[in-house]
């Protein structure tokens, strides 16, 4: 049977938040809501968390995470963290016995508002399916076929996907964004490939009140409403 690798990656610079992945939501460190979703998982081998910074690294071990030093040139603006997953299964092949076709599961920091059993739908539909790798989805409030354009050199608005047919938002087909809720796929294919799009990948729908990222301080305001609201 496979086993499942659960790693949070969050490192020490934000340019839309300053300290971001460790700021207090709702009087807890940002990073814990990812670590807390992954204690309550059934067949966790051991979570993780991959960072450059000693602030995170001592929160996640507070939380009774693992953590994994991030080389610098992994942790910044520019860096593609497909490049931090690989050194990531790496370093668990290398010292926590990880196999080809055991599971590794990203809980990105910036969901806080996933829950338990999206991740479990995640695993469960993935492990269901002859898919690479799948991700969370959420249905989006905005449609290229329909009211998303592209501006012209003078301004001039042109709908992205003008394929002249659409003229009310039930009739156009839906489109989905792609969250940050939760990624699964393979150490196999996170060392083979170069992105979560590489190969064929299944998108497993979960409520869009679920699917906030928090990436300034307005998402970071929105995101606290809704714990408060969810009690």
């Amino acid at each position: 049977m496979s086993k499942l690798f659960v790693v949070t990656f969050a490192r020490g610079g934000s340019k839309g938040l300053s300290n971001k992945n460790i700021k207090l939501l709702n009087g807890k460190p940002l990073l814990t809501y990812s670590l807390n979703v992954a204690k309550e998982l059934a067949n966790v081998e051991a979570v993780f968390v991959s960072t450059d910074s000693g602030e995170i690294a001592k929160v996640a071990k507070q939380y009774n995470a693992q953590v994994i030093e991030r080389p610098s040139d992994l942790a910044t603006d520019t860096a593609n963290e497909w490049d931090a997953w690989q050194h990531s299964v790496m370093y668990l092949k290398q010292n926590y016995n990880m196999q080809d076709d055991d599971l590794f599961l990203s809980l990105p920091c910036t969901s806080p508002l996933r829950t338990k059993e999206d991740i479990e739908k995640l695993v469960s539909e993935f492990e269901c399916s002859q898919a690479d790798l799948a991700l969370c989805v959420s249905e989006s409030t905005r449609n290229p076929f329909f009211n998303m354009v592209t501006l012209n050199s003078d301004k001039y608005a042109q709908v992205v996907c003008d394929v002249g047919q659409f003229h009310r938002r039930q009739d156009v087909p839906p489109v989905f964004d792609i969250t940050t809720v939760g990624y699964v796929t393979t150490a196999q294919f996170v060392l083979a490939a170069d992105s979560v799009l590489s190969g064929s990948t299944l998108g497993v729908e979960i409520p869009k009140s679920h699917s906030v990222d928090i990436d300034d301080q307005c998402d970071f305001d929105f995101a606290e409403v809704l714990i408060k609201r969810r009690g």
